[in-house]
């Protein structure tokens, strides 16, 4: 079975910068290395902290479509 909660991924795995990342909105979103909080993906994706330095490199943003010029 897949292990789909960020914080315990980056323990379990070798570390990395993207899944540093993905722990960090994460638990700041209420994950735990126990507990996967509902809908965080959502949470992370409509995160308001323009003030956080991660802000900008937050995961399960949707890709910016490009409109015809």
């Amino acid at each position: 079975m897949r292990n789909h909660n960020p914080v315990e991924r980056f323990f379990a795995l070798a570390p990395s910068r993207k899944r540093a990342i993905e722990a960090m909105c994460a638990s700041c979103m209420g994950c735990t290395h126990g507990y996967l909080e509902d809908s965080f993906k959502k949470e992370i994706r409509n995160c308001s902290a323009q003030s956080c330095p991660l802000y900008v490199f937050r995961p399960y943003q949707r890709p910016k479509s490009h409109s015809p010029q």
